[in-house]
């Protein structure tokens, strides 16, 4: 049998060709990425931190207007993020309906509840302008509005056990499909609701809201066969104490019965948002004295904390509370034994001194008034002697 010797300088020779050899076997390819997934390290628009979001704005170019419309899709792209961080936040539509107020404020200044945001595409495209936008979410600052909403102190009784009720009327030429639509949000909302028969007369005692909703073509957005349809709606009380309830909406479609269908439904949920807390706080029980409703019309932030002071002032008024402010209007609770008349001469006469009422008219249960801040005295010219 013959024996192979392999010099020392031969096996190292050989080792060393294998090494560059398996150097040089390119290393399998990288398993490709599934459909949707996105890299972060790849796309900025990818959320860097759980408070990161996406979203899209869109509003149309009204009159050649971009700039406009520019501002518009930016502030509807903001809101969306406020808004899904407020549902990941208020999961259950009956808390979210008793905390309608704070949402409603929180969306009103919903620039006030994001860090940071960046444009990652805009552009204009037939009559809209959209912006796709990342926004970093405050959700804590979110969390820290909507938690002292609920510790706030509440003066009137635990509500009932049984939701409240209402019977939904449609006003002339208002579309029974809209109709149908609110009473299913309402009853979504917790609310026991349904639709009255025009020609049957409702007892004095039952809550009813008349509705007229409407739609408006707006006519073609530029450069495209698309529609532009607004839509606006107002609930008018009876049986309750409740100045009315507006809510406007607005969709895009190919024909305008399609707008207007789509818009419709989207004011059936707008218009149930309005309704819903003002419903749950008008109707729970209350000590023994009546509620008075004073919608005020301000401006200021710092009139409206000057008119609350000044309700509370009033020697009749047992308990006031804040339960609506925005669009220019503020609305106050308050549980009097002074009817609306005597509380209207008192607040015109001891209102605070920050501001000035003008325009005061009580009726029935309500008083409507408008506030506003008074102007600083000018300083005095001229050198002391």
């Amino acid at each position: 049998m013959k024996t192979l010797f392999i010099s020392g300088a031969a096996l190292g020779l050989a080792l060393a060709l294998a090494a560059a050899a398996w150097a040089q076997t390119p290393a399998p390819a990288a398993p490709p990425r599934p459909p949707g997934v996105v890299d972060p390290l790849v796309d900025p628009s990818s959320p860097s931190s759980p408070n990161t979001r996406v979203t899209t704005g869109q509003a149309p170019v009204v009159g050649g207007n971009a700039a406009g419309a520019r501002e518009r899709a930016l502030e509807d792209a903001i809101r969306q993020a406020v808004d899904l961080a407020i549902n990941e936040i208020v999961v259950d539509p009956q808390v979210r309906a008793a905390q309608g107020k704070t949402i409603r404020a929180i969306e009103a200044k919903a620039h006030g509840f994001i860090g940071r945001y960046r444009t990652l595409e805009e552009g204009e495209a037939n009559g809209v302008y959209t912006m796709r936008v990342q926004v970093e979410v405050d959700r804590s600052a979110i969390q820290n509005k909507i938690d002292r909403g609920n510790a706030a102190p509440v003066s009137s009784p635990p509500p009932r056990a049984m939701a409240p009720a209402v019977v939904v009327f449609p006003a002339d030429r208002t579309p029974p499909a809209f109709v149908a639509d609110l009473v299913a949000a309402l009853m979504s909302a917790g609310l026991r609701a349904r639709a009255g028969d025009p020609l049957a007369k409702t007892p004095s005692a039952t809550t009813a809201a008349t509705v007229t909703a409407e739609a408006v073509d707006e006519g073609a957005l530029r450069g495209t066969g698309r529609l532009s349809v607004a839509c606006r709606a107002t609930a008018r009380f009876t049986g309750v104490s409740l100045p009315d309830r507006a809510a406007a909406a607005r969709a895009f479609a190919d024909g305008a019965d399609a707008g207007r269908n789509d818009c419709l439904g989207r004011l059936a949920s707008a218009l149930s948002a309005e309704m819903v807390p003002a419903l749950s706080a008008a109707t729970s029980p209350s000590a023994d004295l009546p509620i008075l409703t004073i919608d005020a019309d301000v401006v200021e932030p710092a009139a409206v904390s000057a008119l609350l002071k000044s309700v509370r002032s009033v020697g009749a008024v047992s308990a006031a509370d804040l339960v609506r402010i925005g669009g220019g209007h503020a609305e106050i609770r308050a549980r009097t034994r002074s009817g609306s008349a005597p509380l209207a001469a008192a607040l015109s006469r001891d209102a605070d001194a920050m501001i000035s009422l003008s325009d005061v008219q009580a009726s029935g249960a309500v008083i409507k008034l408008r506030a506003r801040l008074r102007a600083p005295a000018a300083p005095e010219n001229g050198n002391n002697p």
